[in-house]
């Protein structure tokens, strides 16, 4: 690994952001009053005990790891040993705690640390937020047990943690690189649903071919955040498909393949198929991958086609035009689309807030990795949600765009935000700048603050 890509990863926020189902309120401690629960909390929780006893991955058991779950109005902990503050016992239910409304750990489907332990918790939702698909008892469950599976990687596999401040920097998408991805998905969808054995080890093959030509152009960081992704998310997503009994090609299609966007949703679908493909033609992978947890799927699947001296399939010719003129169609029409999108929020009415934040960067703690473009000028363009901070200074905005920018040490150095409804407040005499409203909550301490019409700037 070269010096810059040594630098990328030593200093972006070493993190993993969960923010693939955001269901709940930005404020945290608020509570949302409905008629009655999204479903029986207690008939979900039976199915995840059903799912944990089916040895999906060796020593994972659900009834292990505890799990906070919100049902839309009141939030229950289970497989706990531990009574937090403001839970009560549920009578008739021994070891099941239950807090009226919604508790702050719960902010959607991800994991959470109660009492310096590892939890899970869930918003519980009938649909989901980007397919649209409706659930039943098992998806709920389903959704519950990938969130602990995250826990039990965390506590076995610790090294299983993809940086997700990568894709913040993330090469900028090429028609060839697209064309690649899309070659790869193809391949490896081929592979996934094929009727033999012979046929998947070819697909499979395939598509490690396009995917090597394509890691292969960009820079070693990029590459290794990708495969870390397939190894958590993607088996997180391979377990939660295997307990709720869905078809491999279910929800494989929630983005358009572009980068950045393309590039998380790859690793989930990906990861989730390498490790399907890897049922069939390697049964022993998983004690493979906890006796070394340091290997990826992709290097498992390799050898195990080098084993089997798989043949590569090929794509007729017409195959190959239809996706290479698809791609071209659709990488013109992104940067049209992008274009407009981000001129047409630059250039929208209502006040403006331009922050110079060079002289005291701030860290980015909150984003939604399917819902960012990379601007012209390098900037990162947030659709959905932001939020960053230093010692003195907090942004978190919530379903309102933004650019954010960064310096050399990829720490925040500039932002802007446009369309507000209402003007940030301007406190000269102590330096600070303050805007509530909606979902957005702004608390800047400024060396210096100046006002034209609408538009406000602030040099932290």
């Amino acid at each position: 690994m070269g010096t810059q890509n040594r630098t990328i990863m030593g200093n972006v926020i070493s993190w993993s952001i969960a923010l693939v189902t955001l269901l709940v309120p930005w404020s945290i401690g608020c509570q949302t009053i409905v008629q009655r629960p999204v479903a029986d909390i207690f008939k979900v929780m039976e199915e995840v005990e059903l799912i944990g006893n089916s040895g999906l991955w060796p020593g994972f058991d659900t009834r292990e790891i505890p799990v906070m779950v919100f049902d839309s109005t009141d939030t229950w902990l289970f497989f706990s040993d531990m009574t937090p503050d403001g839970f009560e016992p549920v009578p008739g239910k021994p070891g099941v705690l239950t807090y009226k409304g919604q508790h702050a750990l719960v902010r959607g489907n991800s994991v959470a640390r109660l009492e310096e332990r590892w939890i899970a918790t869930s918003v519980l939702s009938g649909y989901g937020r980007r397919t649209g698909e409706k659930y039943n008892t098992i998806d709920l469950a389903g959704i519950i047990v990938h969130e602990q599976f995250h826990v039990f990687q965390r506590l076995n596999h610790p090294s299983w943690r993809q940086n997700d401040g990568v894709l913040l920097f993330y090469p900028a998408e090429t028609c060839e690189s697209l064309f690649l991805r899309k070659m790869e998905k193809e391949s490896f969808k081929r592979a996934v649903t094929a009727s033999s054995a012979d046929a998947m080890a070819a697909w499979s093959l395939t598509a490690l071919y396009y995917r090597d030509q394509r890691l292969g152009s960009i820079p070693g960081a990029y590459s290794v955040y990708e495969r870390e992704l397939q190894r958590t998310e993607g088996l997180s997503d391979y377990i939660e498909r295997r307990a709720r009994r869905l078809d491999p090609l279910n929800a494989s299609e929630i983005t358009s393949g572009i980068a950045p966007a393309g590039v998380r949703d790859l690793g989930y679908v990906e990861g989730r198929w390498i490790a399907m493909i890897l049922d069939k033609l390697n049964p022993g992978w998983k004690i493979i991958m906890e006796e070394n947890d340091s290997l990826y799927l992709e290097e498992i699947l390799s050898k195990k086609l080098s084993e089997r001296q798989a043949v590569a399939a090929e794509l007729s010719g017409r195959a190959l035009d239809s996706i290479r003129n698809a791609t071209n169609d659709l990488f013109s029409r992104w940067q049209s689309v992008k274009e407009e999108e981000i001129t047409g929020y630059l250039a929208q009415p209502g006040y403006s807030l331009m922050i110079d934040a060079s002289g005291s960067p701030l860290t980015i703690r909150i984003f939604d990795p399917l819902e960012i473009e990379i601007t012209d000028d390098g900037g990162v363009f947030h659709r959905l949600i932001f939020s960053g901070a230093n010692q003195t200074s907090s942004i978190r905005i919530m379903n309102h765009p933004c650019v954010t920018y960064f310096n050399n040490n990829y720490q925040l150095s500039a932002i802007r935000i446009t369309g507000l409804i209402n003007k940030p407040v301007i406190d000269y005499e102590n330096k600070r700048c303050t805007l509530k409203y909606d979902a957005i909550d702004i608390t800047l301490n400024f060396s210096e603050a100046s006002e034209s019409g609408g538009s406000v700037r602030i040099s932290l």
